[in-house]
Protein backbone atom coordinates (compact mmCIF):
# COMPACT_ATOMS: atom_id res chain seq x y z
CA UNK A 1 0.00 0.00 0.00
CA UNK A 2 1.21 3.29 -1.04
CA UNK A 3 1.36 6.00 1.89
CA UNK A 4 0.52 8.63 0.08
CA UNK A 5 0.96 11.41 3.16
CA UNK A 6 4.58 10.02 3.22
CA UNK A 7 4.93 12.07 -0.67
CA UNK A 8 5.27 15.85 -1.42
CA UNK A 9 1.99 17.34 -3.21
CA UNK A 10 3.17 16.63 -6.88
CA UNK A 11 4.64 12.94 -6.32
CA UNK A 12 1.43 12.26 -4.14
CA UNK A 13 -0.41 12.98 -7.40
CA UNK A 14 2.09 11.20 -9.55
CA UNK A 15 1.72 8.05 -7.79
CA UNK A 16 -2.22 8.19 -7.77
CA UNK A 17 -1.84 8.52 -11.53
CA UNK A 18 0.71 5.42 -12.17
CA UNK A 19 -0.44 3.32 -9.28
CA UNK A 20 -1.09 0.31 -11.83
CA UNK A 21 2.25 0.88 -13.63
CA UNK A 22 4.99 1.47 -11.09
CA UNK A 23 6.37 0.47 -7.65
CA UNK A 24 5.15 2.49 -4.84
CA UNK A 25 7.16 5.79 -4.32
CA UNK A 26 7.07 6.46 -0.21
CA UNK A 27 9.84 9.90 -0.49
CA UNK A 28 9.72 13.56 -0.23
CA UNK A 29 9.08 15.15 -3.58
CA UNK A 30 12.66 16.04 -4.82
CA UNK A 31 11.61 19.82 -5.12
CA UNK A 32 9.02 20.33 -2.50
CA UNK A 33 6.44 21.09 -5.00
CA UNK A 34 8.28 24.18 -6.30
CA UNK A 35 6.76 26.10 -9.68
CA UNK A 36 9.72 25.61 -11.91
CA UNK A 37 8.64 28.19 -14.35
CA UNK A 38 8.17 30.91 -11.93
CA UNK A 39 12.16 30.13 -10.19
CA UNK A 40 13.63 30.27 -14.06
CA UNK A 41 13.52 26.37 -15.16
CA UNK A 42 12.42 25.81 -18.68
CA UNK A 43 9.16 26.07 -19.71
CA UNK A 44 9.75 22.89 -21.76
CA UNK A 45 11.55 18.89 -21.36
CA UNK A 46 12.21 17.14 -25.13
CA UNK A 47 11.27 13.50 -24.58
CA UNK A 48 13.11 10.81 -26.12
CA UNK A 49 12.11 7.43 -26.20
CA UNK A 50 14.71 5.12 -25.06
CA UNK A 51 15.33 2.04 -27.83
CA UNK A 52 11.81 3.49 -28.84
CA UNK A 53 10.41 2.56 -25.62
CA UNK A 54 11.17 -0.49 -24.38
CA UNK A 55 9.33 -0.41 -21.43
CA UNK A 56 6.23 -1.04 -23.42
CA UNK A 57 7.44 -2.60 -26.67
CA UNK A 58 9.68 -4.52 -27.84
CA UNK A 59 12.97 -2.50 -28.18
CA UNK A 60 14.05 -1.03 -31.42
CA UNK A 61 11.50 -2.94 -33.54
CA UNK A 62 9.39 -0.62 -35.88
CA UNK A 63 6.49 -1.39 -33.37
CA UNK A 64 8.26 0.20 -30.94
CA UNK A 65 9.18 3.39 -32.81
CA UNK A 66 5.98 3.12 -34.35
CA UNK A 67 4.25 3.59 -30.90
CA UNK A 68 6.73 6.34 -29.40
CA UNK A 69 5.33 8.28 -32.64
CA UNK A 70 1.70 8.19 -31.63
CA UNK A 71 2.33 9.09 -28.23
CA UNK A 72 3.89 11.97 -29.35
CA UNK A 73 7.45 11.78 -28.01
CA UNK A 74 9.98 14.21 -29.63
CA UNK A 75 13.11 12.55 -30.50
CA UNK A 76 13.65 8.53 -31.10
CA UNK A 77 16.67 7.08 -29.19
CA UNK A 78 18.69 4.65 -30.91
CA UNK A 79 21.65 2.25 -31.23
CA UNK A 80 23.47 1.25 -34.95
CA UNK A 81 25.69 -1.16 -35.23
CA UNK A 82 26.62 -3.21 -38.61
CA UNK A 83 26.10 -6.73 -39.91
CA UNK A 84 28.57 -8.87 -41.35
CA UNK A 85 27.77 -7.34 -44.85
CA UNK A 86 28.11 -3.83 -43.65
CA UNK A 87 24.54 -3.11 -43.56
CA UNK A 88 23.71 -0.21 -40.32
CA UNK A 89 21.08 -1.93 -38.12
CA UNK A 90 19.22 -0.55 -34.94
CA UNK A 91 20.13 -2.97 -32.27
CA UNK A 92 21.58 -2.13 -28.90
CA UNK A 93 23.62 -5.31 -27.99
CA UNK A 94 26.29 -6.11 -30.47
CA UNK A 95 25.18 -9.83 -29.45
CA UNK A 96 22.08 -11.44 -29.99
CA UNK A 97 20.55 -12.27 -26.20
CA UNK A 98 18.46 -15.17 -26.15
CA UNK A 99 16.02 -13.22 -23.69
CA UNK A 100 15.49 -11.18 -26.26
CA UNK A 101 15.36 -13.09 -29.84
CA UNK A 102 14.69 -16.28 -30.62
CA UNK A 103 15.93 -18.84 -33.66
CA UNK A 104 12.99 -19.17 -36.33
CA UNK A 105 15.92 -21.33 -38.73
CA UNK A 106 19.70 -21.14 -37.89
CA UNK A 107 21.49 -20.59 -34.62
CA UNK A 108 22.19 -16.83 -34.55
CA UNK A 109 21.07 -16.60 -31.29
CA UNK A 110 24.55 -15.93 -28.91
CA UNK A 111 26.43 -14.55 -31.79
CA UNK A 112 28.21 -10.99 -32.06
CA UNK A 113 25.88 -9.17 -34.76
CA UNK A 114 29.22 -8.10 -36.81
CA UNK A 115 29.12 -11.63 -37.65
CA UNK A 116 25.48 -11.93 -39.31
CA UNK A 117 24.61 -11.00 -42.55
CA UNK A 118 21.31 -8.93 -42.45
CA UNK A 119 19.41 -11.72 -44.48
CA UNK A 120 20.42 -14.13 -41.15
CA UNK A 121 19.22 -11.27 -38.53
CA UNK A 122 16.11 -10.81 -40.53
CA UNK A 123 15.15 -14.50 -39.46
CA UNK A 124 15.07 -13.96 -35.66
CA UNK A 125 12.11 -13.27 -34.12
CA UNK A 126 13.08 -10.38 -31.76
CA UNK A 127 9.47 -9.77 -30.43
CA UNK A 128 8.07 -12.78 -28.25
CA UNK A 129 9.49 -12.33 -24.95
CA UNK A 130 8.93 -9.70 -22.38
CA UNK A 131 12.16 -8.59 -20.45
CA UNK A 132 12.55 -9.03 -17.17
CA UNK A 133 11.71 -5.47 -15.13
CA UNK A 134 9.10 -4.26 -17.75
CA UNK A 135 5.63 -5.65 -17.73
CA UNK A 136 3.50 -3.64 -19.38
CA UNK A 137 5.58 -4.58 -22.40
CA UNK A 138 3.38 -5.61 -25.10
CA UNK A 139 4.66 -8.61 -27.33
CA UNK A 140 4.83 -8.49 -31.30
CA UNK A 141 5.70 -12.11 -32.54
CA UNK A 142 7.97 -12.11 -35.35
CA UNK A 143 8.98 -8.84 -35.01
CA UNK A 144 12.22 -7.89 -36.75
CA UNK A 145 15.65 -5.80 -35.84
CA UNK A 146 15.69 -3.00 -38.55
CA UNK A 147 17.92 -1.47 -40.69
CA UNK A 148 18.24 2.01 -40.24
CA UNK A 149 17.10 2.51 -43.41
CA UNK A 150 13.79 1.08 -42.33
CA UNK A 151 13.33 3.36 -39.29
CA UNK A 152 13.74 6.49 -41.13
CA UNK A 153 11.30 4.80 -44.02
CA UNK A 154 8.71 4.69 -40.83
CA UNK A 155 9.45 8.05 -40.00
CA UNK A 156 9.23 9.31 -43.80
CA UNK A 157 5.87 7.29 -43.74
CA UNK A 158 4.01 8.45 -41.06
CA UNK A 159 5.12 11.74 -42.57
CA UNK A 160 5.78 13.58 -38.88
CA UNK A 161 8.02 16.29 -40.14
CA UNK A 162 9.14 17.66 -36.72
CA UNK A 163 10.35 14.32 -34.97
CA UNK A 164 14.27 14.08 -35.07
CA UNK A 165 16.40 10.83 -34.05
CA UNK A 166 19.44 10.83 -31.52
CA UNK A 167 21.34 8.08 -33.03
CA UNK A 168 24.01 6.17 -31.09
CA UNK A 169 27.33 4.80 -32.76
CA UNK A 170 27.57 1.19 -30.22
CA UNK A 171 31.28 0.13 -30.42
CA UNK A 172 33.87 -0.23 -27.60
CA UNK A 173 37.18 1.24 -28.26
CA UNK A 174 37.88 -1.80 -25.51
CA UNK A 175 36.52 -4.69 -27.47
CA UNK A 176 37.55 -3.99 -31.02
CA UNK A 177 36.69 -7.51 -32.39
CA UNK A 178 33.19 -7.55 -32.06
CA UNK A 179 32.42 -4.60 -34.39
CA UNK A 180 33.63 -2.26 -37.27
CA UNK A 181 36.08 -0.06 -36.80
CA UNK A 182 35.06 3.78 -35.90
CA UNK A 183 35.16 4.48 -39.86
CA UNK A 184 32.54 2.41 -41.02
CA UNK A 185 30.64 4.33 -38.38
CA UNK A 186 32.16 7.71 -39.48
CA UNK A 187 31.46 7.41 -42.88
CA UNK A 188 28.05 5.11 -43.42
CA UNK A 189 26.05 6.82 -40.95
CA UNK A 190 25.62 10.13 -42.13
CA UNK A 191 25.38 9.62 -45.47
CA UNK A 192 21.91 7.09 -44.92
CA UNK A 193 20.50 10.30 -43.39
CA UNK A 194 21.08 12.43 -45.90
CA UNK A 195 19.69 10.11 -48.45
CA UNK A 196 16.43 10.24 -46.16
CA UNK A 197 16.11 13.60 -45.53
CA UNK A 198 16.74 12.93 -41.63
CA UNK A 199 20.75 14.30 -41.26
CA UNK A 200 19.81 17.92 -40.00
CA UNK A 201 17.18 16.38 -37.48
CA UNK A 202 19.34 13.72 -36.08
CA UNK A 203 21.98 13.91 -33.18
CA UNK A 204 24.82 11.45 -33.53
CA UNK A 205 26.14 10.55 -29.56
CA UNK A 206 28.63 7.91 -28.12
CA UNK A 207 30.14 7.04 -25.26
CA UNK A 208 33.11 6.00 -27.86
CA UNK A 209 34.14 9.75 -28.59
CA UNK A 210 36.54 8.50 -31.72
CA UNK A 211 33.43 8.10 -34.01
CA UNK A 212 32.13 11.91 -32.78
CA UNK A 213 35.56 13.21 -33.47
CA UNK A 214 35.23 11.59 -36.63
CA UNK A 215 32.29 12.59 -37.76
CA UNK A 216 32.94 16.40 -36.81
CA UNK A 217 36.10 16.35 -38.63
CA UNK A 218 33.93 14.77 -42.03
CA UNK A 219 30.65 16.63 -41.20
CA UNK A 220 30.34 19.59 -39.14
CA UNK A 221 27.20 20.21 -39.34
CA UNK A 222 25.83 17.29 -37.74
CA UNK A 223 25.27 17.45 -33.93
CA UNK A 224 27.23 15.46 -31.48
CA UNK A 225 26.26 14.26 -28.04
CA UNK A 226 28.72 13.11 -25.69
CA UNK A 227 27.80 10.04 -23.77
CA UNK A 228 29.72 9.58 -20.44
CA UNK A 229 28.99 7.44 -17.37
CA UNK A 230 31.61 6.62 -14.33
CA UNK A 231 33.32 3.65 -16.40
CA UNK A 232 34.13 5.99 -19.02
CA UNK A 233 35.83 8.65 -17.51
CA UNK A 234 38.19 6.82 -15.60
CA UNK A 235 41.63 6.33 -17.16
CA UNK A 236 43.17 2.80 -18.23
CA UNK A 237 45.94 1.25 -16.84
CA UNK A 238 48.05 2.95 -18.84
CA UNK A 239 47.06 6.24 -17.58
CA UNK A 240 45.62 7.35 -21.38
CA UNK A 241 41.28 7.44 -21.60
CA UNK A 242 40.22 5.26 -23.86
CA UNK A 243 36.49 6.07 -24.57
CA UNK A 244 37.64 9.72 -25.17
CA UNK A 245 38.80 10.04 -28.76
CA UNK A 246 42.35 10.78 -27.67
CA UNK A 247 41.51 13.21 -25.08
CA UNK A 248 43.12 13.46 -21.84
CA UNK A 249 40.93 14.48 -18.76
CA UNK A 250 44.38 16.42 -16.95
CA UNK A 251 44.44 18.62 -19.68
CA UNK A 252 40.62 19.75 -18.34
CA UNK A 253 41.46 18.91 -14.91
CA UNK A 254 39.20 16.07 -14.37
CA UNK A 255 36.13 17.75 -16.00
CA UNK A 256 34.68 15.82 -19.16
CA UNK A 257 31.96 18.34 -19.97
CA UNK A 258 34.28 20.67 -20.47
CA UNK A 259 36.55 17.71 -22.41
CA UNK A 260 33.05 17.18 -24.68
CA UNK A 261 33.37 20.60 -25.77
CA UNK A 262 36.65 20.59 -26.56
CA UNK A 263 35.41 17.93 -29.11
CA UNK A 264 32.52 19.79 -30.38
CA UNK A 265 29.88 18.04 -28.94
CA UNK A 266 26.54 20.32 -28.48
CA UNK A 267 25.10 18.18 -26.18
CA UNK A 268 26.37 16.25 -23.04
CA UNK A 269 23.90 13.22 -22.20
CA UNK A 270 25.51 11.38 -18.40
CA UNK A 271 23.95 8.54 -16.86
CA UNK A 272 21.43 9.60 -14.39
CA UNK A 273 22.74 7.48 -11.24
CA UNK A 274 24.08 4.39 -10.60
CA UNK A 275 22.68 1.54 -12.74
CA UNK A 276 19.33 0.39 -10.82
CA UNK A 277 18.78 3.18 -8.66
CA UNK A 278 16.34 5.74 -8.00
CA UNK A 279 16.31 8.39 -6.00
CA UNK A 280 14.38 6.69 -3.07
CA UNK A 281 16.89 3.93 -3.51
CA UNK A 282 19.30 3.16 -0.02
CA UNK A 283 22.46 3.09 -1.76
CA UNK A 284 21.60 6.21 -4.59
CA UNK A 285 24.57 7.41 -5.80
CA UNK A 286 24.32 10.25 -8.56
CA UNK A 287 26.44 10.74 -11.27
CA UNK A 288 23.94 14.00 -12.69
CA UNK A 289 24.70 16.90 -10.86
CA UNK A 290 23.31 20.33 -10.89
CA UNK A 291 26.60 21.48 -11.36
CA UNK A 292 27.63 19.37 -14.44
CA UNK A 293 24.50 21.02 -16.10
CA UNK A 294 25.46 24.49 -15.07
CA UNK A 295 28.51 23.77 -16.37
CA UNK A 296 27.15 22.68 -19.87
CA UNK A 297 24.97 25.42 -19.98
CA UNK A 298 28.38 27.99 -19.81
CA UNK A 299 30.00 26.18 -22.27
CA UNK A 300 26.41 26.60 -24.55
CA UNK A 301 26.04 22.83 -24.70
CA UNK A 302 22.88 20.79 -23.22
CA UNK A 303 22.22 18.54 -21.02
CA UNK A 304 19.95 14.51 -21.75
CA UNK A 305 20.51 12.61 -19.33
CA UNK A 306 19.92 8.59 -19.16
CA UNK A 307 18.06 6.42 -18.43
CA UNK A 308 15.25 7.45 -16.34
CA UNK A 309 12.05 5.67 -15.32
CA UNK A 310 9.97 6.54 -11.94
CA UNK A 311 8.36 9.31 -11.71
CA UNK A 312 10.54 10.68 -8.73
CA UNK A 313 13.78 10.60 -10.43
CA UNK A 314 11.96 12.47 -13.58
CA UNK A 315 11.09 15.17 -11.40
CA UNK A 316 14.67 15.84 -9.95
CA UNK A 317 16.02 15.90 -13.47
CA UNK A 318 13.96 18.58 -14.30
CA UNK A 319 14.17 20.21 -11.43
CA UNK A 320 18.19 20.48 -12.35
CA UNK A 321 17.45 22.15 -15.21
CA UNK A 322 17.87 19.64 -18.08
CA UNK A 323 17.09 20.15 -21.83
CA UNK A 324 15.17 16.49 -22.17
CA UNK A 325 14.96 12.91 -20.82
CA UNK A 326 15.40 9.29 -22.16
CA UNK A 327 12.87 7.31 -20.79
CA UNK A 328 12.38 3.52 -21.51
CA UNK A 329 8.77 5.11 -20.32
CA UNK A 330 8.48 8.35 -22.34
CA UNK A 331 4.54 9.22 -21.64
CA UNK A 332 5.66 8.64 -17.84
CA UNK A 333 8.31 11.99 -18.72
CA UNK A 334 5.18 13.53 -20.32
CA UNK A 335 3.51 13.20 -17.51
CA UNK A 336 5.65 14.23 -15.24
CA UNK A 337 6.54 17.09 -16.67
CA UNK A 338 2.76 18.48 -17.29
CA UNK A 339 1.78 18.13 -13.59
CA UNK A 340 5.01 20.55 -13.01
CA UNK A 341 3.47 22.96 -15.61
CA UNK A 342 5.94 21.96 -17.96
CA UNK A 343 5.36 21.27 -21.54
CA UNK A 344 6.28 17.86 -23.19
CA UNK A 345 6.55 15.74 -26.18
CA UNK A 346 3.43 17.10 -28.76
CA UNK A 347 0.45 15.89 -30.40
CA UNK A 348 1.51 12.30 -31.73
CA UNK A 349 0.61 11.00 -35.39
CA UNK A 350 -1.54 8.00 -35.97
CA UNK A 351 0.83 5.37 -37.75
CA UNK A 352 -0.82 3.77 -40.76
CA UNK A 353 -0.67 0.02 -40.99
CA UNK A 354 0.84 0.28 -44.56
CA UNK A 355 4.00 1.86 -42.56
CA UNK A 356 4.60 -1.18 -40.32
CA UNK A 357 5.08 -3.71 -43.63
CA UNK A 358 9.04 -3.65 -42.88
CA UNK A 359 8.14 -5.06 -38.94
CA UNK A 360 8.45 -8.75 -39.61
CA UNK A 361 5.18 -11.24 -39.26
CA UNK A 362 2.82 -10.53 -36.55
CA UNK A 363 0.93 -13.75 -35.18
Amino acid sequence: MVQLHNLGPLSAALTVGFLSITPAIAIPSPNGGQDLQSSGRRKSVEVQAHRGGLGVRPESTLYAFAHALEIGVDVLEMDAVFTKDGVPVIWHDDQISATKCKDTTGNFVGQYIVNITLAELKTLDCGSQQISGHPQQKLFPGAQIQTLSEILDLVSCVGDKSIRINLETKLSPLAPAISFPPEKYITSLVPTLRKHNMAQRTTIQSFDWRTLVGIKKSFPDIKLVALADATTIVPASDGTYPWLGGVDLRDFSGDWVKAAKSIGADIISPRWAVAGTTVNSPTYRPFLTEEMVRVAEKLRMETVPWTLDDEVSIEDAIVKGVKGVISNYPERVIAVANTLGIKAGKKGKKVPEKCLKNGGTRV
